[in-house]
């Protein structure tokens, strides 16, 4: 085995990787964006700050940040909602009004005007991005440890001459 291979193999199981998060995550992206254009707008009010791991984390509940859980009615009829992530800092308080953003077919299905907006698409493009720059080291570098000329791996006997 080429001492170059394990590398190569490496960085092209990375590339293939951050591209399907990247895929993953601009599916997301797009799902956020067709809600936000068909949804419905409707003042709620945070009824409570409800205690929510961190995004992606296992912590207790000790450590959690709190989310806003909102009222709001549609056609004489109550929902509720609780945001998918919470703050630390929570940047509503029990009480104050807030824009909820709700599917005209179905309620129920609701978010807070802005939830997702930033970080979505932000990750997507980190992620695209890495991939971009490790498949682009992995194109620079294929002709690293060959020897001009030769396709085949150079070898140190190679360039050593032997004998007058």
């Amino acid at each position: 085995m080429r001492w170059l291979r394990f590398p190569r193999l490496l960085g092209v199981i990375a590339c293939v990787y951050l591209m399907a998060l990247a895929v993953l995550f601009g599916h997301l992206s797009v799902q956020n964006y067709r809600f936000v254009h068909h949804a419905v707008q409707a003042t709620g009010t945070v009824v409570a700050l409800d205690p929510r791991p961190p995004a992606g984390s296992t912590r207790t509940l000790r450590d959690a940040t709190l989310a806003p859980k909102v009222r709001y009615e549609v056609g004489g009829e109550t929902y509720y909602y609780t945001a998918a992530h919470g703050t630390y800092r929570p940047r509503h308080r029990v009480g104050s009004t807030v824009v909820v953003l709700y599917d005209p077919a179905d309620p129920a299905k609701a978010r807070l005007r802005g939830e997702g907006r930033l970080m979505v698409p932000l990750i997507t493009s980190g992620f695209a991005t890495a991939a971009l720059i490790v498949g682009f080291v992995l194109v620079r570098t294929r002709n690293l440890g060959r020897a001009p000329g030769n396709d085949s791996p150079a070898r140190s006997s190679d360039s050593v001459p032997t004998g007058p």
